[in-house]
């Protein structure tokens, strides 16, 4: 990563460490001392001042100086930082390239791996920026490989793995592909046009709207669930979902409210909190989650298959 970049990312994170300000002594000395700077390089301040706009520019921020304050430099507002998705990944993205190069040179970071099927997003990039189709080849879990004509629209991640959402074209449905089962694509040169419902539907800002993750089923409800100490402290820090409200709170337990889809997925989130929580209503949902677990009891219990289709 270049020392542009470098900078104008740590620069961030140093000020949205510092909340209260910081002169310009003490971001020189944080500089000189920082892992992103490993050969010790002084800043001068003409250099900062240069990278201060160039930081402005790159993450639509205004980087303010407190005269009046003893000359101290803060982020005035942090809201675009916090609310625009695409800021959010650049800054991400130039967060894992500086690990990249610490991970080169020391052994006390350590990363999952990579999610599978990153050598995919190039071409469906491009099919998605020339509005062409893709002939892919797939293969899903549950059947033969299959080739399609596929219309990719937007690409998703959740969960360390990479999907694709777009439309099967001889189906004309709307589909989702898992990159890494993705055994092969080329770009078909013919321009397709997505029929109006299709597009309207493939929205990449409200195609999936109140679900928990990638599947795309039933009408939203709203759930209750408790979630007992200490795994509501986790759930408050790092709420379960977008639309998630804390109805009631006591010493040993918080209940909370999420407006969302019923998914296969969001069960088995819920199943990832184990015995530190539990679905209060509807009443269906609550039994449903019952019936899993009774399963999963008796699996466990006998070592055979009790699985349930969803």
């Amino acid at each position: 990563m270049n020392f542009k970049y470098k900078f104008c990312i740590w620069l961030v994170d140093t000020l949205l460490l510092n909340k209260q300000g910081l002169a310009i002594d003490e971001i020189k000395h944080k500089w000189r001392i920082s892992s992103y700077n490993p050969d010790g390089g002084l800043l001068t301040e003409r250099s900062f001042h240069r990278y201060r706009n160039e930081t402005e520019s790159l993450f639509n921020i205004d980087i303010i100086c407190e005269k009046s304050n003893g000359g101290l430099y803060k982020i005035s507002s942090t809201e675009e930082l916090d609310k625009n998705t695409a800021i959010q990944w650049m800054l991400s993205g130039l967060r894992i390239s500086n690990l990249g190069e610490l991970c080169q040179k020391h052994q006390n970071l350590i990363l999952e791996n990579a999610p599978l099927g990153l050598e995919r997003i190039q071409i469906i990039m491009d099919s998605i920026e020339q509005n062409k189709s893709l002939s892919l080849t797939y293969k899903s879990h549950y059947k033969a490989s299959k080739n399609y004509t596929f219309q990719p629209v937007f690409i998703r991640l959740f969960k360390q793995r990479w999907y694709v959402i777009g439309a099967d074209i001889e189906q004309s449905r709307c589909t989702t592909f898992a990159l890494e089962r993705i055994l092969d694509a080329s770009i078909i040169e013919d321009q397709y046009k997505l029929p109006k419902e299709l597009k309207r539907t493939l929205n990449p800002n409200t195609y999936f709207a109140h679900c928990y993750g990638i599947i795309r089923q039933y009408d939203p409800i709203s759930i209750r669930f408790r979630a007992f100490f200490p795994q509501n402290l986790y759930l408050t820090d790092v709420p379960m979902h977008e639309s998630q409200e804390l109805i009631n709170e006591t010493e040993n337990y918080t209940d909370f409210e999420i407006f969302v889809r019923p998914t296969y997925d969001l069960k088995q989130e819920f199943l990832w909190n184990r015995d530190k929580l539990a679905v209060l209503s509807p009443e269906s949902f609550r039994l449903n989650m019952i019936q899993v677990l009774e399963a999963t009891l008796n699996g466990y219990k006998t070592g055979e298959s009790f699985a349930m289709d969803e």
